[in-house]
C-alpha cells in the first residue's frame, strides 16, 4: 500500500474527473488505474471490487469507494474542504449539487448523436448563462468573499472552477456577461495546488474525443418560521417522496405547500426562491434549501441519521447512491413510450434482482447487525426501506431470493416512526399513475 488514493476509471474525464480536481485542490498526490478493455471492467466486477458494478472506484483509507458524489463527500470532508459547520455544509452541497446538473449536461454531449449536437450546444450555453452562471454570479456579489462559502476553499469552489473551464471550452465567451465570475476565474486558477493541475503534463484529463467515446461506449455493462420543516413540490412522490421518508423516520413533523399550476412554480421562481428554478424546495432553520441530495444530507446530518464520523458517512453515502440510481430508473419508466414501457421495467427489475438488491443482502450478511452501517438507524436504511417497497409495488415477490433483506424489511417497516408513516393518511404518497402524467407535465414544463 502506497499511503496514495488509487483511482480506477478509463483514461479520460467522466465522472472521475472531479475526483482528481478535488485531489488536486487538496495537494494529494494520486495514482491511477485505467480500464482500458471491457473485460478488465468484468474482471473487477466479478472480483466483488465494485459495489454497484460500475467505476469510478477509488481505494481510500482502507476502504474501495464508489458512486462519484460519495467519494467527493468524503474527500472533501477528509481534507477540509466541506466547510466549518453543518449550515456551510447544507449551502456547499446545494452549489455543488446545481453545478453538478450543468456538468451533466456537458458530460453527455460527446454522446450526442451529430444531427443534435447543435441543439445540445445551444442547451448548454442557454442553461449556463441564464440558470446556473446568475446563481453563482449573485452569491459571489452578496458574499463579497473570493469563495462561494465563508473565506476558504471549498469542494464548491473546485467544482464551479471546473465547470467554468469546461463550458468554456464550448462556449469561449459564456462568461461575458459575469464579471464576478471572472474574477473568480482568475483568483482560483491561481491557487497554487490548483494552478499545478491546469499546467501540461498534470493528471487533468484533456475535452472527450471520438476516441474517448468509443472507449466508454465498448466498456459499458448493463425561511419558514413556523418552526416546521415547510415542503414545497407537487402532490406527488417524485424528487420529493424521500425527504419525507427520512423526516418521518426522524419523527419530525412538516408542512407541504402543494404546486397545483405551472403559474405556482413560476411565482417561486420569480421571487428567487427557487435557487436553480426547480423544486422541491425545503424550508428549513432559516433557509430555504433545494437539491434533493443536499436536502437529505442536512436532514441526515441533523437528526443523526448519519453515522457517528466521516467513514460511516462514507458508507451511507455509497449506499443511498446507489439507491438513488435504482430509483431514477424506475421514474425514468414513466416517461417511456407506450410501446417501450414493459421492456424498460423487465430491464429495471433485473437490474433491481442482479445488480442492486444482492449489493445489499451481501451488507447485511457482512455486517451481522440490523442496520446497514454501524448499529443504528441512518438514512441508507430509510432509504433501502422506501425502494423495497417501490420496487415490490411492480414486482411483489422480488425479495424471494434475499432472505436478509426480507428481515430487513420487516424490522425496519417496525420502527415506530416509519410504521407510522407506512399508515394509511400519512404524508407518503400514493404511486404515481397514468393519469397523472399530463397533469404533471403541465406544472413543470
Amino acid at each position: 500500500m502506497s499511503g496514495k488514493p488509487r483511482l480506477t476509471y478509463i483514461n479520460g474525464r467522466g465522472r472521475m474527473e472531479p475526483v482528481r480536481w478535488l485531489l488536486a485542490a487538496a495537494g494529494v498526490e494520486f495514482e491511477e488505474n485505467f480500464v482500458e478493455t471491457k473485460e478488465q471492467l468484468e474482471k473487477l466486477v466479478k472480483g466483488g471490487d465494485l459495489l454497484f458494478q460500475q467505476v469510478p472506484m477509488v481505494e481510500i483509507d482502507g476502504m474501495k469507494m464508489v458512486q462519484t458524489r460519495a467519494i467527493l463527500s468524503y474527500i472533501a470532508g477528509k481534507y477540509n474542504l466541506y466547510g466549518k459547520d453543518l449550515k456551510e455544509r447544507a449551502l456547499i452541497d446545494m452549489y455543488v449539487e446545481g453545478i453538478t446538473d450543468l456538468m451533466q449536461m456537458v458530460l453527455m454531449f460527446p454522446f450526442t448523436p451529430a444531427e443534435a449536437k447543435a441543439k445540445s450546444l445551444a442547451s448548454i450555453e442557454e442553461k449556463a448563462t441564464k440558470r446556473y452562471f446568475p446563481v453563482f454570479e449573485k452569491i459571489l456579489k452578496q458574499h463579497g468573499q473570493d469563495f462561494l462559502v465563508g473565506n476558504r476553499l471549498s469542494w464548491a469552489d473546485v467544482q464551479l472552477l471546473e465547470a467554468i473551464l469546461a463550458v468554456e471550452e464550448k462556449v469561449p465567451a459564456v462568461l461575458s456577461g459575469f464579471p464576478q465570475l471572472q474574477a473568480f476565474k482568475t483568483k482560483m486558477s491561481n491557487v497554487p495546488t490548483i494552478k499545478k493541475f491546469l499546467q501540461p503534463g498534470s493528471a487533468r484529463k484533456p475535452p472527450p474525443d471520438e476516441n474517448y467515446v468509443a472507449l466508454v461506449v465498448g466498456n459499458q455493462t448493463r425561511g419558514n418560521m413556523s418552526g416546521k420543516p415547510r415542503l414545497h413540490y407537487v402532490n406527488a412522490r417524485g424528487r420529493m417522496e424521500s425527504i419525507r421518508w427520512l423526516l418521518a423516520a426522524a419523527g419530525v413533523e412538516f408542512e407541504e405547500a402543494f404546486l397545483e399550476t405551472k403559474d405556482d412554480l413560476k411565482k417561486l421562481q420569480t421571487n428567487g426562491d427557487l435557487l436553480f428554478q426547480q423544486v422541491p424546495m425545503v424550508e428549513i432553520d432559516g433557509m430555504k434549501m433545494v437539491q434533493t441530495r443536499a436536502i437529505l444530507s442536512y436532514i441526515a446530518g441533523k437528526y443523526n441519521l448519519y453515522g457517528k464520523d466521516l467513514k460511516e458517512r462514507a458508507l451511507i453515502d455509497m449506499y443511498v447512491e446507489g439507491l438513488a440510481d435504482l430509483n431514477e430508473l424506475i421514474t425514468s419508466n414513466f416517461f417511456q413510450p407506450a410501446d417501450k414501457k414493459e421492456e424498460h421495467l423487465a430491464t429495471v427489475m433485473d437490474k433491481a434482482a442482479t445488480r442492486y438488491f444482492p449489493v445489499y443482502e451481501k451488507v447485511l450478511k457482512g455486517h451481522g447487525q440490523d442496520f446497514l452501517v454501524g448499529n443504528k438507524l441512518s438514512r441508507a436504511d430509510v432509504q433501502l426501506l422506501e425502494i423495497i417497497l417501490l420496487v415490490e409495488e411492480f414486482k411483489p415477490d422480488i425479495l424471494a431470493k434475499f432472505p436478509l433483506l426480507q428481515s430487513f424489511k420487516a424490522k425496519t417497516s417496525n420502527i415506530p416512526n416509519i410504521k407510522k408513516f407506512l399508515q394509511p393518511g400519512s404524508q407518503r404518497k400514493q404511486p404515481i399513475q397514468e393519469k397523472d402524467i399530463p397533469r404533471l407535465m403541465q406544472i413543470f414544463h
